[in-house]
């Protein structure tokens, strides 16, 4: 198996993982029905900072590589981005909820952040 295959194979474990995480944390959350989607944010030397007005939706990060010194805050949870963040690996899935405050620090080169948002259906409780 040559390098590439096993970051792809490592990359599916990645996202089934994720997937199968969200399930679980929606179930634990008591939310029966959900949807969910891919949400993507572009930030760069020009644009260093973004803000989520997610009011009763979940975002969980999904990015693989983040720059060292990213912060994002939300109504449930800080996480600041160091230099261990590329092996953190299944633990790398972040959970956010409500207003969420991104920012990567200045000479930062593009950076997209990936999340999966997902959206309980909270008529089915």
């Amino acid at each position: 198996m040559c390098v590439g295959s096993q970051s792809n194979f490592a990359n599916l474990i990645m996202d089934n993982y994720a997937l199968a995480y969200i399930a679980s944390r929606m179930k634990q959350l008591g939310f029966k029905v959900y949807s969910f989607e891919p949400y993507l944010i572009v930030l760069n030397n020009n644009k260093l900072q973004y803000d989520i007005i997610g009011t009763n939706e979940y975002f969980y990060l999904v990015s693989k590589e983040l720059p060292l010194g990213t912060e994002i805050m939300a109504d449930n949870n800080f996480f600041q981005v160091w230099d261990y963040f590329t092996y953190m690996q299944v633990s790398g899935v972040q959970e956010f909820f409500g207003n969420i405050h991104i920012s990567i620090p200045a000479g930062s080169n593009q950076q997209i952040f990936e999340f999966i948002r997902v959206i309980p259906d909270y008529s089915i409780v």
